[in-house]
């Protein structure tokens, strides 16, 4: 089934008995005999409208606090812990085949009985896991918090995603930073090093409320608790990853300013070691081009072949001199 919504449309999909069930608006599906169940459902809204914000208020009591984080779309991932339900936030990052990055949230209520997700546009992590109930997978009829692991299993396996893709990028701006430096690779490690520090900003947070659910009994059962464990393993190892990704791209950085600094040095050394062999020419051909009277040399037989013959001599010792050197 697709999942995903039209622009500006209200689509609602609701999950119960491990089976999908899609209505165009909220009333629809709470007023359907499966939604008045006493079994744990999961219910799933993208792009929400004002209107949906107010039955939820109304049907669950949600606090106006996280209602307004929902309609202001709150950027850093969180976890709330209220009388009867937990509300979190779940920043995420999808890849997309052109090599761009995209940034999301889930906002998730949830408790023993319920999840309810709430996310604008469409959310891999959630589709993906739509995917696998329409072909049998056996989801919310384990529990509202195996929901919720799945859902941050597949954000984080995006996040894994991604941070292979900014190592593959890292590399090759490398090469060329080392290979053949120039401005736009500057602009590529800027562009790279934007992302590395955005993803940090993402998963930082997501850490500590991994953490956070590994404390809450009410949330996660026994039976699950491992699950979280590992990925909040994961979240540890991607934030590693993010932090090497980011001392890569800075050395790249220093690489490609190095790099940049020998090749100007190289034209600097070029430039000074042919204004040191024109030197003594210009001092030669000075001094024969003043306009003294008395100049003996002016009026010898041979003294033009004698002044060029001194100077290429001299220009001849210079550079076996500065060969000698390794200057040249």
């Amino acid at each position: 089934m697709d999942t995903e919504r039209c622009k500006g449309s209200v689509i609602l999909i609701s999950y119960i008995n491990n089976k999908v069930h899609e209505f165009e608006t909220l009333d629809k599906a709470f007023a359907n005999n499966t939604s008045n169940t006493k079994e744990v459902f999961w219910l799933n809204i993208n792009n929400p409208t004002d209107s949906d914000f107010e039955f939820l208020k109304g049907k669950f009591n949600f606090h106006p606090l996280t209602i307004d984080d929902c309609i202001h779309k709150s950027r850093r991932s969180k976890i709330n812990d209220y009388n009867d339900y937990h509300f979190l936030i779940i920043a995420t990052s999808d890849s997309h085949p052109n090599n761009t990055f995209s940034y999301n949230n889930i906002y998730v209520y949830i408790s023993s009985d319920y999840i309810i997700t709430i996310h604008y546009g469409e959310s891999k992590s959630i589709k993906k896991i739509i995917n696998g109930i329409d072909k049998g997978l056996a989801v919310v009829s384990n529990g509202s918090d195996f929901v919720l692991y799945h859902i941050l299993d597949e954000a984080i396996d995006q996040l894994f995603v991604i941070t292979d893709k900014l190592e593959e990028k890292i590399n090759i701006l490398e090469e060329e930073s080392m290979n053949n430096p120039v401005q736009n690779t500057l602009n590529n490690i800027m562009r790279v090093k934007k992302s590395v520090i955005k993803l940090r900003r993402v998963v930082s947070p997501l850490r500590e409320v991994l953490n956070t659910l590994l404390r809450h009994d009410d949330i996660i059962t026994e039976k699950y608790r491992l699950y979280f464990s590992d990925i909040y393993d994961h979240i540890l190892r991607i934030y590693d990853l993010i932090e090497s990704d980011h001392e890569m791209v800075t050395s790249c950085l220093e690489l490609y300013s190095s790099q940049l600094s020998n090749s100007m040095n190289k034209v600097m050394k070029v430039l000074t070691i042919i204004t040191t062999i024109m030197m003594p020419l210009t001092i030669i051909t000075g001094i024969y081009g003043m306009n003294f009277e008395n100049m003996p040399e002016l009026h010898a037989k041979y003294s033009y072949f004698i002044v060029i013959f001194i100077m290429i001599f001299s220009s001849l010792c210079e550079i076996i001199y500065f060969k000698k050197k390794k200057w040249l």
